[in-house]
């Protein structure tokens, strides 16, 4: 009767509080002594999961733990972990229900996502503005039902930041130093000049694809790609959810003197930039980056 308990009850003493605490939390606060925050640096209090762990199927509704094995965790304060718990879910909702998913994507609309929406009989508004029903083709030609409507682009913008970060810091071990910037592939956006620089992104990834090697141990889930840098450190990374919803992160570092510098000056003047690509084709853009 007291065996499980017990098991789960050991405790050992604590040098800070002078009294016991659980063993488990014991041996995780001697993990995070000394870390710093994957994206502030402050000092860390947990582990985040990058991606949320909330995008990986449970095993009560895939039958199967495999999903959720090996994922990456970054050492995280308070802000950028618990206090951001709604901004998961809501990042959840947004991208399983993306059309162009695979199965998977579907069935965790089916099942985590539908759970959570009937725990919030609001909870389509606040992930979808302005959400009417509408009927599209899939890939195979036959009909099927969508809800159509206008994201959070802030708040979507800045969850997939937060998972650049933390992939940045899982593979270098320290918080980026410099600008980032995102455009979201599966999104339509209202700025014309932002739909440009998706189109350009996204050419730039099927040219650069086969040349790096794609990372992620649940790939139906989540894989992503880093490309190698430039002679300023600027790179590249491509997120991509369940082998539909792609997301583009370029990571700027700070390089006073040189292309940044002359970057702003440029935008500045409101002149055009040509982008040429490595197989010759030929884009011009109003601005570096677009306002989005």
């Amino acid at each position: 009767m007291f065996g499980p308990i017990w098991r789960k009850f050991v405790f050992g003493v604590s040098e800070k509080t002078d009294g016991f605490v659980p063993c488990k939390l014991l041996m995780k606060q001697n993990k995070l002594k000394n870390q710093q925050c994957y994206i502030c640096g402050a000092p860390a209090t947990s582990k985040e999961h990058v991606p949320p762990q909330c995008l990986f199927p449970e095993e009560k509704d895939i039958g199967t733990k495999k999903f959720r094995k090996d994922l990456i965790t970054v050492p995280s304060c308070d802000l950028h972990n618990t206090k951001k718990s709604k901004d998961d879910e809501f990042l959840m909702a947004a991208l399983s229900g993306y059309v162009g998913n695979n199965f998977l994507g579907f069935l965790h609309t089916q099942t985590k996502v539908a759970r959570a929406m009937e725990r919030n009989e609001r909870f389509m508004d606040v992930f979808l503005k302005n959400a009417a029903p509408k009927w599209v083709k899939n890939k195979s030609g036959n009909p099927m039902p969508i809800l159509q409507g206008t994201p959070d682009f802030p708040r979507l913008t800045r969850c997939f930041e937060n998972i650049a970060y933390g992939l940045y810091y899982h593979h270098f071990k320290k918080p980026f130093d410099g600008r980032i910037f995102c455009l979201i592939d599966f999104v339509t956006y209202m700025n014309e000049m932002a739909e440009k620089w998706k189109h350009v992104y996204r050419k730039v990834y099927e040219l650069e694809v086969h040349d790096f090697k794609m990372l992620g141990n649940s790939p139906q889930i989540f894989k992503y790609l880093i490309t190698e840098p430039n002679e300023e450190g600027a790179f590249s990374m491509r997120l991509i959810f369940y082998e539909g919803a792609m997301v583009c992160i370029s990571f700027h570092p700070p390089t006073p003197g040189t292309s940044e510098a002359l970057f702003a000056e440029w935008y500045n003047s409101g002149g055009p930039f040509v982008f040429r690509l490595k197989d010759g084709s030929r884009y011009q853009l109003d601005k570096l980056q677009p306002d989005l």
